[in-house]
C-alpha cells in the first residue's frame, strides 16, 4: 500500500509545468467542493429538521402568537424568519377594513421571504454545479497537453521507446483521473442539495398555508 501511495506521489511530482498547474486548479476546485459539501450537509440537514417540527407545532397551536411563543429560541431559522415576518404583517394590517386584502398582502409577503430564504440556501451550490462542468474539460486539458508533449518528444528523439513516451502519457493519465475524481462529487453534491432544497420549498410551503389559517392573537 504504501509503495502505491508513494509512486502516485511520484507520478504527481514528475509531471509537466501545465500538468501541475492544471493539476493544481483541479485540487482547488475539490478542496472548495469537499468543503461546500460538508457545509451543505449540515445546513440543509438542520433546516429539514427544524421544517418538520415548525410543521407539526403549527398544526397545533390556534394562533400566530402561540406559534412564535413556542418558536422563539430558534431565531437563526428560516421558518423562523418566515413567521416572524408574517406575524409583523398581520399585526400592522390588523386596521384593514376589508379581510381579503389583508389575507393577500400576508401570503405575498410570505412568499417574498421565502423566495429569499431560498435564494439563501441555495448559495454556493453553482460552485458545485460549475465545478461539475468543468473539471472534466480541465483535466481533458491535461490530457490532450500530455499527449502532444509524448508526440512532441516522439518527433525530437526519433524513437517510441516507453522511456520517452511514458512522462507524456502519465500526465495525461493523472489529470484526467483527478478531473474525473473533482467532477463526481460536485455532480452527486449537486443533486442531492437540490433534492434537499425541493423538500425544504415544499414545507415552506406547507408553513407558509399554515400560518396564512392562523389569527394573529
Amino acid at each position: 500500500m504504501s509503495l502505491y501511495g508513494g509512486g502516485v506521489i511520484s507520478l504527481f511530482l514528475n509531471v509537466g509545468p501545465v500538468a501541475k498547474a492544471v493539476v493544481g486548479i483541479l485540487l482547488a476546485f475539490s478542496l472548495i467542493s469537499w468543503t461546500i459539501i460538508f457545509y451543505k450537509l449540515w445546513e440543509l440537514s438542520r433546516v429539514e429538521k427544524e421544517g418538520e417540527r415548525f410543521v407539526r407545532l403549527a398544526s397545533e397551536v390556534d394562533s400566530l402568537k402561540k406559534l412564535l411563543a413556542a418558536y422563539r429560541e430558534h431565531p437563526d431559522n428560516p421558518f423562523y424568519r418566515l413567521l416572524l415576518t408574517a406575524y409583523k404583517e398581520a399585526v400592522g394590517r390588523e386596521n384593514l377594513s376589508v379581510e381579503t386584502e389583508r389575507s393577500e398582502r400576508l401570503h405575498n409577503r410570505m412568499k417574498i421571504i421565502m423566495s429569499e430564504e431560498l435564494e439563501r440556501l441555495e448559495r454556493r451550490l453553482s460552485f458545485l454545479a460549475t465545478t461539475a462542468n468543468t473539471a472534466p474539460f480541465i483535466g481533458l486539458f491535461g490530457t490532450v497537453w500530455g499527449i502532444m508533449d509524448s508526440f512532441r518528444e516522439i518527433g525530437i528523439r526519433g524513437t517510441t521507446s516507453l522511456a520517452i513516451v511514458a512522462p507524456g502519457i502519465s500526465e495525461a493519465l493523472v489529470t484526467t483521473a483527478l478531473g474525473l475524481f473533482t467532477a463526481i462529487p460536485a455532480v452527486l453534491g449537486y443533486n442531492y442539495f437540490v433534492g434537499k432544497l425541493r423538500g425544504i420549498s415544499a414545507r415552506m410551503e406547507n408553513a407558509t398555508l399554515y400560518i396564512s389559517n392562523l389569527p394573529s392573537r
